[in-house]
């Protein structure tokens, strides 16, 4: 058999081959395939819900135009998140099937401007996304998915967990200035616009952060040591 003639029989097999089972493996079953398309779906009904959120605050009759920012940062977390996940899926051989988004019912009360019930809602689609990553997760691993359950744990569930600290901290805080409306609601989102939307204690719930800030306590009183007994020295 010729070079050529070769080449037409590989070309052949080849073009009548399912190449996604190739790239697919064992662990990644269609279980796991459906669940990862559930997550998908989560993560998108959860970005409509804060598009929602920001286009109400952005109205001129609320005007929180800090709460916002918040929501569109969290909205586009969704879809960076949806995107990965999706390709993820991709790569191990798997399919993209979207399924309808449910339209958000939420509303952002305006008379009078009441951030209570929207923060709350906001709180339960967080937790609600963290709950599916950990469901998620336990199956990845019952399956044998090792990469999945690695970047779960690393890319995700911390973030999340963290995610949902901070929202229930903004829900404590919307709480107690609604107790007596005006000012109290004013200043809370007047932090938010000066962070760009970035809930302004969410370093005190991020452990990775406190690590460094400890490293950064010991190297200066490693340093103060070393001066003191360069100076001791010295006399």
């Amino acid at each position: 058999m010729s070079h050529a003639e070769d080449a037409r029989r590989v070309i052949s097999e080849i073009s009548g081959c399912d190449i996604d089972t190739w790239v697919r493996r064992s662990t990644f079953t269609q279980e796991l395939e459906e669940s990862v398309r559930g997550h998908i779906h989560e993560q998108l009904c959860a970005w409509m819900f804060y598009r929602k959120l920001a286009a109400d605050c952005a109205r001129s009759n609320i005007c929180l135009h800090g709460f916002a920012m918040l929501f569109e940062r969290s909205a586009k977390e969704c879809l960076i998140d949806f995107h990965w996940m999706e390709k993820y899926m991709v790569t191990r051989g798997g399919r993209s099937r979207p399924t309808a988004i449910e339209a958000p019912k939420c509303e952002w009360p305006d008379s009078p401007v009441e951030p209570i019930q929207p923060c709350r809602d906001a709180f339960f689609v967080e937790k609600r996304i963290l709950e599916d990553l950990e469901r998620l997760c336990q199956m990845a691993q019952k399956c044998g998915e090792t990469s999945l359950v690695d970047a779960i744990q690393t890319r995700f569930l911390r973030k999340e967990a963290r995610h949902v600290k901070n929202l229930g901290d903004l829900l404590q805080q919307v709480a107690r200035v609604s107790k007596q409306p005006g000012t109290g609601l004013y200043l809370l989102d007047a932090e938010l616009r000066h962070s760009k939307g970035i809930i302004p204690w969410a370093f005190q719930n991020d452990p990775d952060r406190h690590d460094e800030s400890e490293e950064k306590i010991k190297s200066k009183i490693a340093e103060g040591l070393e001066r003191d007994k360069t100076m001791q020295s010295g006399q």
